[in-house]
């Protein structure tokens, strides 16, 4: 026992254990960061170089998508109480289970089915991205004095001028969006990686 100290046991400094957990953490991070950079790296690339067979494959996965998610709207629907039930969530999952199934219905029987289900998701995407750009000028008109309004009047106009562009060529505009995801997936991993070797150098030194 130190005879200058107060306290009748000694501790170690706190400081000291958290600097050597957090070293003890930080090459797993930077691993787990250089693991998924490349992931993405890789996805990115495939993506871009492969846009109609990475969009055909988003086009099946986001119908399956809405279809589990209609069932389980009306799942939810006759299994809450009757007096907590709401007829928009039964509407909603009979509007999208019929929505899914046809699309899938149609991508699956042809080439021609499957940009067909393609087109209707892009409408889909259109009309929302509609919707989206509306709102953010009505809440822009709301909010004219607050600081950053004009940003949302600018997001506002892009989503208008962006929903023209999906709707004017649905087709295109899918596998346009998909090459525009895989640079950004590519530049997003190599982002990744750089950071991470970074912060490996820095450990080191």
């Amino acid at each position: 026992m130190n005879k200058h100290s107060v306290f009748p046991y000694d501790l170690p400094p706190a400081s000291s254990t958290t600097g050597d957990a957090e070293t003890a953490s930080r090459p797993v991070n930077r691993k787990t960061g250089i693991v998924a950079s490349i992931v993405l790296a890789v996805l990115g690339l495939l993506t871009f170089f492969t846009p109609i067979s990475v969009g055909v494959g988003m086009a099946y996965l986001l119908t399956a998508g809405l279809m589990v998610y209609g069932i389980s709207q009306t799942v939810a629907f006759f299994r809450a109480p009757k007096e907590a039930r709401s007829g928009w969530t039964l509407v909603n999952g009979i509007m999208l289970l019929l929505f899914s199934g046809f699309t899938l219905w149609s991508g699956l029987s042809g080439v021609y089915g499957t940009l067909q289900m393609i087109a209707s998701l892009s409408y889909v995407a259109g009309f929302l991205t509609i919707a989206a750009g509306i709102s953010q000028i009505s809440t822009f008109f709301a909010l004219q004095r607050a600081s950053g309004s004009g940003w949302i009047m600018a997001s506002g106009i892009l989503n208008l001028l962006l929903s023209l562009v999906i709707l004017a060529n649905p087709v295109a505009s899918w596998f346009t969006l998909t090459s525009v995801w895989g640079i950004y997936l590519t530049v997003s991993g190599i982002a990744l990686f750089a950071e991470s070797l970074s912060g490996r150098r820095a450990c080191h030194s």
